[in-house]
């Protein structure tokens, strides 16, 4: 595993950028609201999002892997940091909290009986105001 602190201090500070500028590029354009993408917008999305990752990753070592004896982080921790933080909601459903098979089977379980006693209600008022 590469050490993040070597990595950058190999790597000497340029206008060079971690993520291919191509495969950003192609993300915006898939973006109905993108219009005409220049290369300074290019370059600076790009390396908002680097810093972003690089952020993000930080915290959520900072906040999991510094309690725990192991050195490495795990997509449980980055789910924890975006549910514990308010101003990462907007990730809630790219990075959830993972859960096992047996629990969201539950979920579904109950989600059909709430709805199927929705149901049941609505149709008893329905047939009330009919009468």
């Amino acid at each position: 595993m590469v050490d993040a602190s070597k990595l950058q201090q190999t790597r000497k500070p340029s206008a060079d950028t971690f993520l291919p500028l191509s495969r950003v590029r192609t993300i915006m354009k898939s973006s109905m609201d993108t219009g005409l993408i220049t290369n300074e917008v290019l370059f600076l999305m790009t390396k908002c999002t680097e810093l972003f990752v690089q952020h993000l990753a930080r915290e959520a070592y900072s906040a999991s892997c510094s309690k725990e004896s192991g050195d490495t982080l795990k997509y449980e921790h980055l789910s924890q940091l975006v549910n514990k933080s308010k101003n990462l909601e907007f990730l809630l459903q790219i990075v959830p909290e993972k859960i096992r098979v047996h629990e969201f089977q539950e979920m579904l379980r109950l989600n059909r009986t709430s709805n199927s006693d929705d149901d049941d209600e609505s149709e008893s008022e329905s047939e009330s105001e009919a009468e």
